[in-house]
């Protein structure tokens, strides 16, 4: 910031105020003093009593019929909901598109696993005896698969701890 600004940065102030009738007598009379050295503030004072003046020239205006103030805010509510319902939609939209994405690359990606699930296709007609036959012989060829494994039991060695 240079010098000129930071002397000049009080009595613009005090010009402001001046033209808003809430300048002490000291004040302006130390507004008065400045303006009359420098021209830059002059100018600033001149342009704040000319807006001043224009601002008092001007025609009020009417505020608009309380009617119509209703009509607009009830129209923007309901933009505002729809645009709120639009955004909901969106987002579950997204969330969903996300998730399937989620499965369908589980899915893909997924090494094959190293047993296969067997899954017996019964009919409607067959008995549950049938169905227990199926499950008994899958049971009965699991376990002739794991005693025909030579699985060590218990085959420790001496000194050795696990």
């Amino acid at each position: 910031m240079n010098v000129l600004s930071t002397l000049c940065e009080r009595p613009r102030g005090w010009a402001s105020l001046r033209v808003d009738g809430e300048l002490s007598e000291l004040e302006s009379a130390l507004l008065d003093a400045h303006l009359g050295r420098c021209q830059p503030c002059r100018a600033f004072a001149r342009g704040a009593e000319d807006v001043a003046a224009a601002l008092a020239s001007a025609r009020l205006e009417r505020p608009a019929p309380l009617a119509l103030l209703l009509s607009v805010s009830r129209s923007a509510g309901r933009r505002h909901r729809t645009v709120q319902a639009l955004r909901a939609a969106a987002a579950a939209t997204l969330v969903a598109a996300v998730a399937a994405g989620a499965t369908a690359v589980g899915v893909l990606t997924q090494p094959p696993s190293a047993k296969a699930t067997r899954v017996a296709m019964v009919a409607g007609s067959d008995s549950l005896d049938r169905v227990r036959e199926l499950r008994r012989a899958g049971l009965i060829e699991q376990n002739q698969t794991l005693e025909n494994r030579a699985i060590p039991r218990n085959k420790q060695v001496p000194g050795e701890s696990y």
